[in-house]
């Protein structure tokens, strides 16, 4: 008798721990809403932020996104789309420039980090200003968004720099952490 009670106890811990697992996952992807992917860092573009090879957590749709997060956004070439993953500087109404690679958004400079590994590399014949590390102000328009990428120099391209202001429609998703549980806000 204590065995058979031992395996119904078994039976129902199994089947509620089923129960509790399928209840999460619906929770956490907003009851199928929303979809985790998991992507891999293929370039330089995001450092010091992420590392070429470094894999993280994405969320499509993004339910919400704030400036300083990373996105994914849509990025089209005649070779096909390409998922591109940048930083969110600035949202419609704000007023965005830069002074030496550093973000002064709303007239604050902004803790985001960077790098430039090439300082001489301050042109680029595609970018809309001369220079691609001091420039601006500029007034994001309605629906709009300013990407940029952490490394400064033509590592980082393409962003906003070179494509000028990105459609709120392009941003696919908003990355969360890494898969070795770093977060990336």
């Amino acid at each position: 008798m204590k065995g058979s009670r031992t395996a119904v106890w078994i039976r129902v811990g199994f089947w509620l721990v089923v129960a509790v697992s399928i209840f999460g996952a619906l929770w956490a992807t907003r009851f199928g809403e929303r979809v985790p992917s998991i992507y891999i860092m293929t370039g330089q573009s995001m450092e010091p932020t992420l590392a070429e090879g470094e894999y993280f957590v994405a969320w499509s749709p993004p339910d919400r996104i704030e400036r300083g997060d990373l996105v994914i956004f849509r990025f089209a070439r005649r070779a096909g789309d390409f998922h591109v993953l940048r930083r969110l500087a600035a949202l419609p109404g704000d007023t965005v420039a830069m002074d030496s690679g550093v973000v002064i958004l709303n007239g604050k400079t902004q803790p985001w980090p960077f790098d430039i590994a090439s300082p001489g590399a301050w042109r680029s014949e595609l970018a809309i200003e001369e220079n691609i590390y001091t420039w601006g102000p500029w007034v994001v328009p309605p629906d709009s968004a300013v990407l940029l990428s952490d490394r400064r120099d033509m590592f980082g391209w393409p962003d906003s720099r070179f494509l000028g202001f990105i459609p709120l429609d392009d941003i696919l998703a908003r990355a969360d952490f890494t898969l070795r549980g770093r977060q990336l806000h």
